[in-house]
């Protein structure tokens, strides 16, 4: 009836061990310029470790990405802390963009249709206003717009 089978695993299940802050600020440091398993061998972790570390942490390396990330900035028009939002399956199939389309955007690899963006704005419950507003482009640093209010001002016979 009953067979007395021996649970095997393929690999030898180490200690979970919490990440240190000198561990953390070491891998924000060199995400990018050294490879998980360099990383790993510095911290006495393994590469996995590391590697799921900088995905749970979504951290993104220097590198080809888009000039501005619409779908960060809009996440963050919703949540303050970026690491609240976690995508569903449901989200996934309401927005209309797949797993691995979602991550390329979220990490500025490719940048978000007109289309997506408004998609996952109605999702979140972004009104189009507050969309739109963030999608401005900051054209004067505050400096160069402290100068345009007195030419301005100039100009309508105030500063006089």
């Amino acid at each position: 009836m009953g067979t007395n089978r021996v649970k095997t695993t393929r690999r030898e299940i180490l200690p979970r061990k919490h990440w240190k802050e000198e561990e953390t600020a070491f891998v924000e440091q060199n995400f990018g310029r050294m490879s998980f398993e360099e990383m790993a061998g510095h911290l006495g972790r393994t590469a996995r470790a590391v590697r799921l570390y900088c995905l749970r942490k979504k951290l993104t390396a220097g590198g080809r990405t888009v000039k501005r990330n619409l779908l960060v900035e809009l996440l963050r028009l919703r949540f303050r802390n970026l690491e609240d939002f976690t995508p569903s399956r449901a989200f996934y199939e309401a927005v209309g963009i797949g797993q691995r389309r979602y991550w390329l955007l979220f990490f500025g690899r490719r940048q978000i249709t007109g289309e997506e963006y408004c998609r996952v704005a109605d999702y979140l419950g972004v009104t189009m206003q507050e969309a739109m507003d963030s999608r401005q482009l900051e054209l004067f640093s505050n400096e160069e717009m402290a100068g345009a209010g007195q030419d301005f001002e100039d100009l309508n016979g105030k500063g006089q």
